[in-house]
């Protein structure tokens, strides 16, 4: 029986580490990459299109939904399918694109983070804990003039 493209893919990557090629570390990286490179392959052999020099003709691989490329603790890049835990400008740069652009091209809302879900929670924690905008000038005096109105209305209730 033929195997499936999830243990060919499982097959070459074991045959990586068993050749010292690979680390077991970089297991998942590489059996993704590698799952996607067969179904690249599969989909072009389906559609009767040939293989050339190990590239497949036409287009690269099929788009991807954005909202799949966003996991609990990857983001995958929707230009050339690495995995982060987020989309760092540095990356981006190297597509010729920026955060703003990228969202564009690929229908991602401008409040959406590129960053992997977990990633997003641990940050958002972070923030509830620090309170950054009670240490803002503007916070800071707002509340003081509230002080002194309340002050100056305490003085005038009756006794």
């Amino acid at each position: 029986m033929a195997q499936t493209i999830l243990e060919m893919a499982k097959d070459l990557v074991m045959a990586q580490i068993n050749a010292g090629r690979v680390s077991p570390e970089e297991l998942h990286t590489r059996l993704q990459k590698a799952y996607t490179s067969l179904l690249e392959l599969q989909t072009k052999e389906e559609a009767g299109g040939r293989v050339m020099s190990g590239h497949v003709d036409g287009s690269a691989r099929p788009p991807m939904n954005w909202k799949k490329s966003i996991r609990k603790t990857t983001v995958i890049c929707l230009e050339c399918g690495a995995t982060f835990k987020q989309l760092s400008v540095r990356h981006l740069r190297d597509h010729d694109l920026d955060p703003r652009s990228y969202r564009h091209k690929h229908g991602i809302p401008r409040t959406q983070p590129l960053a992997a879900r977990d990633t997003t929670a641990i940050r958002k924690q972070i923030v509830q804990r620090s309170r950054p905008w009670e240490k803002a000038p503007t916070f800071m005096k707002a509340h003081a003039s509230k002080a002194k109105v309340g002050a100056g209305d305490k003085s005038r209730a009756p006794k």
